[in-house]
């Protein structure tokens, strides 16, 4: 089974901090373990939310932009990894491991089955890859109807798969995903280090992910204009969240 890590916002990553070397050396070594057993799938850092934007949908399909910092911190995303596990219980366990460098031993974690509750096949990598190109990741949030692992039926599904396929082979979209609903979902909070485990559903679920897409684009401004041609399974009743991700260079300490 494969499980998406969600790593919740700080005032740290926020303000677009740098991991000090003993986080990173920390996080290296946890991820290392997963990695060298083949299951680590993704590991990726969002940039602050003062660099991102909300988009609903006005008349003709038109994007309405809402440009951050948005005010949700603790409901904001910081960074995601995809593992696989063999349960949900092996995913908790792993992850009541965290390093506890991160966030002075206060990190929330969110724990998410992957999978489209409809059957649409989950496809890509996300990682940075030989481009220069910038990655962005576009979130579409839970709803109500989302949120009782809605099937949105044949006719969009088969849009989306098509949609998808164009934009991969346009070199646009490298990666895409459906999430089930929180009733599905774990979250683990660190206080001073030490794990306690939350069970879904969640009644906060607004700031929630039901999917997620990568892509690669020249600017923010491309990646709006995709959102405005993509048949989301919400339709023109789509909230989505944009925001860049990291490279790797961009995350390490600046050498001296």
């Amino acid at each position: 089974m494969r499980f998406l890590i969600l790593r919740k916002a700080c005032s740290d990553s926020e303000a677009g901090a740098k991991p000090s070397p003993e986080l990173i050396e920390a996080m290296g070594e946890y991820m290392d373990t997963l990695a060298a057993e083949g299951r680590l799938l993704a590991g990726e850092g969002l940039k602050p939310s003062s660099q991102g934007v909300r988009v609903t949908f006005g008349p003709g399909r038109k994007a309405m932009v809402e440009h951050g910092p948005f005010p949700e911190r603790g409901e904001l995303i910081a960074g995601f990894s995809i593992i696989e596990a063999d349960s949900m219980e092996d995913a908790v366990a792993w992850v009541k491991d965290w390093p506890s460098e991160d966030a002075q031993g206060h990190a929330d974690i969110e724990l998410r089955p992957i999978g489209c509750p409809g059957g649409l096949s989950g496809f890509g990598d996300p990682s940075e890859g030989d481009s220069p190109s910038p990655r962005y990741i576009v979130m579409l949030k839970l709803n109500e109807r989302s949120e009782t692992d809605w099937n949105p039926g044949e006719e969009i599904l088969g849009r989306m798969i098509e949609a998808n396929r164009q934009g991969e082979a346009a070199g646009l979209l490298i990666a895409g995903h459906g999430l089930s609903s929180s009733r599905h979902a774990k979250r683990v909070h660190f206080g001073h280090g030490k794990p306690a485990v939350t069970d879904g559903p969640f009644a906060e679920i607004k700031e929630m992910v039901a999917g997620f897409w990568v892509l690669r684009a020249n600017d923010l401004d491309d990646v709006i204009a995709w959102t405005e041609r993509y048949p989301f399974p919400d339709g023109d009743d789509a909230r989505l969240e944009i925001r860049e991700l990291y490279r790797m260079e961009e995350l390490l300490p600046v050498s001296s």
